[in-house]
């Protein structure tokens, strides 16, 4: 049903805050611009469903002050996206989300398992898939359009009965929810800048200066794409920010040569572009951003990392967990490193630390100091941890 009345708002958000939890979904469209556009809200509690319709003049407060109440569950599959958008709405850290994607990841569904594969897999039931490309903003939805969007909220809730009850089974609901506590971090939402720029793609290769010059680009690329509510990439891309970052231009002529500028974004932002150089270059040293240079691993070393990755690995399929979900090559590659080190701070390793460490950091470290060998089982053709003695 649509919710047409914003007392029917405020009615539905009493009941979910009686029962302790709503399913929500949001549909938006963001390809064109920084913000995105926020077309549908999709909510289930209880066994109803209905469609909120942003576009329309509805008071959406009830909702909003619900975002951050822990005492109620907030329940979502792959809610990344819908929870930056509405920590941008209500202007509030978002508290108590359950995310059935993260859930069932810790039950053997591999890494984000898409809504239709864990209803299937979790409760059997087929979900469509025919409107995930949709024009959302255009009115009227179709019955198909909106038989769709109701049908991703459906079964938010007795998947969260279910993936609840069976990861308190098997002992991993702490897991799962320490996973989801991400959702309650405003650095989720508000990255720190010198973390944000070490995800632009090259910027390993500058050093310090060219990092300072970086930041102060990559600052000023966030407030021009907010004011004029275009996506990054259309301002400048990543690589334009590391090469003007690594050649300092420092004349208007210098910029229009760094090969794949466009001549108008010259004449448009080029003194902005300019000033940005000139506030990194006049950053002091000991202000730079850390620079993060590791050594190049020798071949004996690159062996080692390949044998502990596929240590790792053994123990993630024993425990039906994904391997992304546990861990990267660099959180290896720093675990070896302070092995061969001599010292491990465990609380330092996130491959040791919370429910990773729970779960793999004794047999990892085993593994390192020969308690534990790799071998292949002869029924399952895999590798497998074994005890060495």
């Amino acid at each position: 049903m649509y919710i047409e009345d914003s007392r029917e708002i405020a009615s539905w958000m009493a009941r979910a805050t009686s029962d302790g939890r709503f399913g929500i979904d949001l549909e938006f469209i963001r390809e064109r611009t920084y913000y995105p556009k926020l077309a549908l809200i999709q909510i289930s509690v209880g066994d109803d469903l209905a469609l909120i319709d942003p576009l329309a003049d509805l008071e959406l407060g009830p909702l909003i002050e619900t975002i951050d109440d822990p005492a109620i569950t907030k329940v979502v599959h792959a809610g990344s996206q819908d929870m930056e958008i509405l920590e941008e709405v209500a202007k509030r850290t978002p508290c108590n989300v359950f995310d059935t994607q993260i859930a069932a990841s810790f039950l053997g569904l591999g890494l984000q398992p898409a809504y239709s594969v864990t209803c299937e897999r979790i409760l059997g039931q087929v979900v469509a898939k025919g409107e995930s490309w949709t024009d959302w903003l255009r009115r009227p939805l179709s019955d198909s359009q909106e038989r769709y969007a109701l049908d991703d909220v459906k079964h938010l809730l007795p998947l969260h009965d279910r993936l609840q009850g069976d990861l308190s089974t098997e002992n991993r609901l702490s897991w799962a929810l320490d996973e989801m506590e991400k959702y309650s971090s405003a650095v989720t939402y508000h990255p720190l800048v010198d973390n944000s720029i070490r995800r632009v793609k090259r910027s390993g290769s500058l050093d310090g200066r060219g990092l300072s010059l970086l930041r102060q680009l990559y600052l000023w690329r966030e407030e021009e794409a907010k004011r004029c509510d275009r996506p990054r990439r259309r301002i400048l891309s990543d690589e334009l920010l590391v090469e003007i970052a690594r050649r300092a231009p420092q004349d208007i002529d210098s910029l229009d040569r760094i090969r794949g500028i466009d001549s108008r974004d010259v004449r448009r932002s080029g003194k902005h572009i300019l000033a940005a150089v000139k506030r990194g270059l006049d950053t002091a040293e000991d202000e730079y951003p850390l620079l993060i240079k590791k050594r190049r691993l020798e071949p004996r070393e690159e062996a080692a990392l390949e044998l502990v990755t596929s240590a790792l690995r053994a123990l993630c399929r024993a425990e039906r967990i994904a391997p992304p979900l546990v861990g990267k090559s660099d959180d290896v590659e720093d675990l070896l490193r302070d092995f061969w080190g001599g010292e491990i701070d465990a609380s330092e390793h996130r491959l040791l630390s919370g429910w990773r460490g729970e779960l793999f950091g004794k047999k990892l470290l085993g593994f390192l100091e020969g308690d534990y060998s790799i071998a292949i089982d002869a029924d399952s053709g895999f590798p497998e941890l074994r005890p060495s003695r």
